[in-house]
């Protein structure tokens, strides 16, 4: 069975991506992986929100896509942002945006530590049908560690309680990060 876009029957389902639950009624994204559960070998469907899985799991929502007849409300930049996802291997493990609590996290990407108050984004990977914590990065690292400075989308999905000041100085500590980079390769 293929990856899979349709409307949730009961509400019992927890997105994959997010943890939150699905509502009964929404439509939904359902990835076919191996089920490495039980004694018979066969699939199971792991459940996300429609932009969870294009935000995380970009290859296999592009397929589900494909075949979904579905009308998906922000169906372009859903298919934009998960092309984006597919270009830019790095850019699905972008979890949350917060301020560092403690000034003990070093960054995955250039190894300095991130200070306390910084900002920093947290990072998962995706081992055998699950996301695993990564890290942090320090947001002004995340154009050369994602290849791309076009994480605000992201980062406003998976950190939902941050205020427009607070993406406001995160997209700023991005572009000065992107400008090290152009100056970078302006040298090379």
């Amino acid at each position: 069975m293929p990856h899979t876009i349709e409307r949730a029957i009961t509400g019992r389902a927890k997105c994959r991506g997010c943890g939150g639950a699905i509502p009964a009624g929404t439509l939904r994204f359902g990835e076919r992986v191996a089920n490495t559960y039980g004694d018979a070998a066969g699939e199971t469907t792991q459940w996300y929100h429609v932009t969870c899985g294009a935000l995380t799991r970009p290859d296999a929502f592009l397929e589900g896509l494909s075949t979904c007849a579905e009308e998906i409300e922000g169906r372009e930049w859903l298919e934009h942002e998960a092309a984006l996802g597919v270009a830019h291997e790095r850019l699905p493990r972008i979890r949350a945006a917060e301020r560092a609590p403690t000034g003990r996290a070093s960054c995955r990407s250039c190894r300095e530590l991130i200070s306390k108050d910084g900002w920093r984004i947290g990072i998962a990977y995706y081992e055998e049908g699950r996301f695993v914590p990564g890290g942090f990065i320090h947001a002004s690292c995340a154009p050369a560690f994602f290849g791309t400075k076009e994480i605000l989308p992201r980062l406003k999905h998976f950190s939902a309680a941050l205020s427009e000041g607070d993406l406001s100085e995160i997209e700023a500590e991005i572009g000065r990060g992107a400008q090290h980079v152009s100056s970078e390769s302006d040298a090379g």
